[in-house]
């Protein structure tokens, strides 16, 4: 069981081989996409942020105006206090209590409007921080790919060099060994016109009745016996 279970791992593996070769080939491409994306969700952040600030301002607004609103009736049912008018001072009494606790409602959302919005200002702060940190790492990216495809094309044209250096050097090779054979077959060919050019002086200088043969050990012995 346990080797069917090591070939289902190696299928399950072989599998996801493609995808991560895949994924591994588009890296740069991919961390640009997602460079995106968190791109748009802090801009969507924001707009958040921004609904959240607004509605924390009109809260505001109205808490103020309900407080000075239960100002001005504590004054009023003080004042029906002052000329004995209980029924009217009740009557403000009950709509001071309902507007205490509105605004008692309101304050608590406003509180909570206020931690909301520290939270996403800080998370904003964050994530811009670490935005700029992915897109110097994106550039530094970039800049690496492109020094390894410049390298590769170094590589390339260096083999390719060589390559014509060789060619040149086999070429200026042939060349030479051209040259030098036509150099020998010339310096032949001269050899063989000047002896046959003495051949032919030999035959003219004999014709002539001219001695023209080397001395022989007899001749020697001759000019020595008439001295």
């Amino acid at each position: 069981m346990s080797i069917w279970r090591k070939l289902n791992t190696l299928f399950r593996a072989s599998a996801h081989e493609p995808v991560a070769k895949l994924v591994e080939a588009n890296d740069i491409r991919i961390f640009e996409q997602e460079l995106r994306d968190a791109e748009q969700a802090i801009a969507r952040s924001k707009r958040e942020l921004a609904h959240l600030m607004a509605e924390k301002t009109r809260l505001e607004r109205d808490n103020t105006g309900l407080q000075a609103a239960i100002n001005k009736r504590e004054q009023q049912a003080s004042q029906a206090l002052e000329q004995n008018d209980e029924a009217l001072a009740l009557e403000l009494a009950n709509l001071i209590a309902e507007d205490e606790t509105v605004l008692q409602r309101q304050q608590q959302q406003h509180a909570k409007l206020q931690q909301q919005e520290s939270q996403l200002r800080r998370q904003l702060r964050d994530s811009g921080r670490a935005l700029k940190h992915f897109h110097s790492e994106m550039r530094l990216a970039k800049a690496n790919r492109h020094a390894e495809q410049v390298t590769r094309q170094l590589r390339g044209h260096s083999t390719g060099l060589h390559s014509h250096m060789e060619d040149l050097n086999v070429s200026a090779d042939r060349i030479r060994a051209r040259q030098t054979e036509a150099e020998d077959v010339e310096a032949a060919l001269t050899e063989l016109d000047e002896e046959q050019n003495n051949g032919n002086l030999n035959a003219r200088l004999k014709a002539a009745g001219i001695d023209n043969e080397a001395n022989s050990g007899e001749k020697v012995l001759a000019r020595l016996k008439a001295r």
